[in-house]
């Protein structure tokens, strides 16, 4: 019997992949559950999942419909192909789209962005009803805005410095850490411990190193405690109001 004072979770332990029998008492009515324990990794993605959900489900709210949302994780192949997947696919037909990269873990993908944001139309193919496409048809014309946080490292804050100096889009949230640089990373055998230490700096036009530079977002948002604990993404509303008022 597990009772009020008890985690649950400690119930759990070492059992994951396994199916666990549940007895419940719910109101004197009693009924057995069988559950598949999951690890500690495999929550955290299924918590993930959710919260990338909650954040386009109240894009699509705030916005009336007319903005997408994609959360950029790292700097990958795969994440890109998801990216431009989403943007061009299911959004596509959006006035405009939030770019979330808080918390982004870096990589190497700072340019393919700047390129497939920064898409202006030169072009269209038309008649005087309707139009049947037009150019760049690979890059996203339309207007976006990004999200960026403390948690942004490496090309995570490439990407937050790469908006602003190329106006692609204006930059939502905290101030992002001073760590656009290119690392080495090596492991202490049989040890667990991995470190990295920076071999090649990035320097700005201005001949500025990134690290330690920080990037102060345009609009300095911070996500309070007590307003997160009741659901409320400060940083996502302001991002979506101040796209509104562009694509308006």
């Amino acid at each position: 019997m597990v009772t009020a004072d008890k985690d649950l979770a400690q119930y759990l332990n070492r059992k994951s992949g396994k199916k666990v029998l549940l007895s419940l008492n719910e109101n004197g009515a009693k009924r057995e559950i069988t559950v598949k324990a999951i690890s500690t990794g495999e929550e955290n993605g299924l918590l993930y999942k959710r919260w990338v959900k909650r954040n386009a489900d109240e894009v699509e709210r705030l916005s009336g419909g007319a903005l997408g949302y994609v959360h950029i994780p790292g700097m990958s192949d795969g994440t890109f192909r998801s990216t431009y997947e989403d943007i061009m696919g299911k959004h596509f037909l959006k006035k405009g789209v939030v770019v979330d990269t808080r918390n982004n873990g870096g990589g190497d993908l700072v340019a393919d962005l700047a390129v497939f944001l920064s898409g202006k139309q030169f072009m269209n193919y038309t008649n005087d009803v309707r139009s049947n496409g037009f150019e760049p048809n690979f890059r996203w014309t339309k207007p976006s805005i990004s999200l960026a946080n403390e948690a942004n490292y490496s090309d995570g804050h490439c990407y937050a410095f790469m908006v602003q100096e190329l106006n692609v889009n204006k930059l939502v949230g905290t101030q992002v850490p001073g760590t656009c640089s290119f690392a080495a990373w090596e492991s202490l055998m049989d040890s667990g411990i991995r470190w990295g230490a920076p071999t090649v700096g990035v320097k700005t036009n201005a001949g500025k190193y990134l690290e330690n530079a920080a990037t102060d977002p345009d609009f300095l948002v911070y996500n309070e405690y007590e307003v997160v604990k009741k659901g409320v993404d400060q940083q996502l509303e302001v991002a979506v109001k101040e796209l509104m008022k562009t694509i308006k």
